[in-house]
């Protein structure tokens, strides 16, 4: 505020105050459009810039998949032709001319490039099944892919080399997989996963500075091998400031966000112990959580470095679950996507948070 509009009297402000319109109170709204009228899902979003933003989701069968591109304009969301068909399982945009998207068919892994004209088909090594892609404004991008990852199964970790994705050689420690990845620069790319001894499950986090990768072993328990908890997802605001998001699964521990300050990790126990399936930036310093839902609404639990807020989405028919979410950058809005789920079909829909 200029200081000049802060040297009004009581009077004159109580009026001002009586004639204002009511404050618009932040919520999550429903975004239709033609692009989203397919019986499938719609399961990842990301934005580069304000107007620079594409989800991406499947209709069909496992036998059969259909790939959805969306791209959104100024008018909202507006389909985009695929140049191959896939089941989809993650979307990265870094600029406007650099997007990826990942997944698998029947036959192999699936991959996709946005060049800023067009999406062609790149396909993807068969290291296992693509499972998150995460690029950076600078055309870095990192996937990782696996098999059963997430209970401490065969990992890969990929890097696009400008024409193709290729193998990245990390100094894991023994018997580790990796399940999530995050890319904020060429020198500032988080992994996320878990390491085990054997008898034991332990966090791990590796963070590239652009010279070497540094191992973080995160506090907490994690369960042993073949009931371990999994680090779904690590969301990166700044180098010291980071988040990753624990699942229990079948271990013996708790549902929690991981925080990095910088200097040390610390756990944030989850409202009523509930279990993610998302974790997002908020534009804003925190970060949204997706928990698992099973009514008509979605739900949000934001975290803002101190405290939960729950906020519910619009009521719909069927099972409401947003799957992803990211801000949209300079608005001020956050754009999630998800699927409402009825016995004979699915409904993909967005909504909108300002």
């Amino acid at each position: 505020m200029k200081r000049t509009a802060a040297i009004a009297t009581a009077t004159t402000l109580a009026a001002a105050l009586a004639l204002a319109p009511p404050a618009h109170a932040a919520s999550w709204t429903n975004v239709a459009g033609p692009a989203l009228s397919f019986n499938g899902s719609l399961d990842r979003v990301d934005f580069a810039a304000p107007d620079t933003g594409w989800a991406v989701g499947t209709s069909g069968s496992f036998f059969g998949p259909k790939t959805h591109l969306l791209r959104w304009t100024p008018s909202g969301w507006a389909a985009q032709p695929s140049p191959a068909n896939f089941t989809a399982t993650d979307i990265a945009v870094g600029n406007p001319n650099r997007a990826w998207v990942i997944g698998y068919t029947l036959t192999g892994m699936a991959g996709l490039y946005w060049n800023g004209t067009t999406w062609t088909n790149v396909g993807y090594p068969l290291v296992g099944i693509p499972s998150q892609v995460s690029a950076a404004p600078d055309g870095t991008a990192y996937s990782v892919a696996g098999v059963d990852a997430a209970a401490g199964g065969l990992s890969a970790i990929m890097r696009w080399d400008g024409t193709a994705w290729v193998d990245t050689t990390v100094p894991l420690p023994p018997s580790s997989a990796i399940t999530s990845v995050d890319v904020r620069s060429a020198d500032d790319v988080w992994l996320a996963g878990t390491t085990s001894d054997g008898s034991a499950v332990t966090g791990l986090v590796m963070h590239w500075n652009g010279t070497t990768w540094t191992r973080h072993d995160l506090p907490g328990a994690m369960g042993t091998p073949g009931f371990q908890a999994t680090l779904h997802r690590i969301v990166a605001l700044s180098p010291t400031d980071v988040y990753a998001l624990r699942v229990r699964q079948n271990a013996q521990t708790t549902n929690a966000l991981v925080h990095w300050n910088g200097t040390s990790w610390r756990e944030i126990t989850t409202p009523l112990n509930v279990s993610g399936i998302g974790l997002s930036p908020d534009g804003a310093g925190g970060v949204i959580m997706l928990p698992i839902t099973n009514g008509p609404n979605t739900q949000y639990m934001h975290y803002d470095g101190s405290t939960w807020t729950t906020v519910n989405g619009p009521a719909r028919t069927g099972k409401a679950q947003a799957t992803d979410a990211d801000p949209r950058p300079g608005t001020g809005e956050v754009i999630s996507v998800g699927t409402a789920t009825e016995p004979s079909k699915k409904t993909p829909f967005t909504e909108k948070f300002d």
